[in-house]
């Protein structure tokens, strides 16, 4: 990889790690149902990150959504930021399967909604075994999945519209 090479990829991590922490930080700041129901708009980046740049770029962004957005937002170390974080790695590993094995025929709002569904996912298995000792919180799955489909959808949706735009000045 030539430094040329190396150096536009760094900028576009930095480029799309900006976008996810800016995103993740307003998106905090607005009110919400309950205090865990986000869309996850700064997921965007990571979706960009993962389908323009691979795996380690949509860690690196991920991290720096997770990490610098839970500090700017006063959510580092406390049980949002783990939820967070398990659901991502979760989800991102969800994507990136999803990415790899159907790269030919899902699109990037099919690797969003996998990203989405396991995000809620993840997040039921931290609420299972760090709070709620009862088998009876797998009720809700159903409707963490629905929620993961939508969200999945609607940030699957922006970044395509991005890709598109992203493709038209390239």
């Amino acid at each position: 990889m030539g430094l040329m090479v190396l150096q536009d990829r760094i900028r576009r991590i930095a480029i799309y790690g900006a976008l996810a922490v800016g995103l993740y930080t307003v998106e905090n700041l607005l009110p919400t149902p309950l205090p865990w129901l986000r869309i996850g708009v700064a997921n965007v980046a990571v979706v960009l990150a993962l389908t323009d740049l691979g795996l380690t770029a949509a860690a690196l962004v991920f991290l720096a959504k997770l990490i610098l957005g839970s500090i700017i937002t006063g959510r580092f170390l406390t049980p949002f930021f783990f939820f967070g974080a398990v659901g991502g790695v979760i989800a991102l590993g969800a994507m990136l399967l999803v990415w790899v094995l159907g790269r030919k025929v899902v699109s990037v709002v099919g690797i969003s909604v996998a990203g989405g569904v396991f995000h809620n996912i993840g997040q039921l298995l931290v609420a299972r075994f760090a709070l709620i000792q009862s088998p009876a919180l797998w009720r809700l799955l159903p409707v963490f999945i629905i929620i993961g489909v939508g969200t999945g959808t609607g940030i699957g949706i922006v970044a395509r519209l991005i890709q598109l735009r992203i493709k038209e000045y390239a």
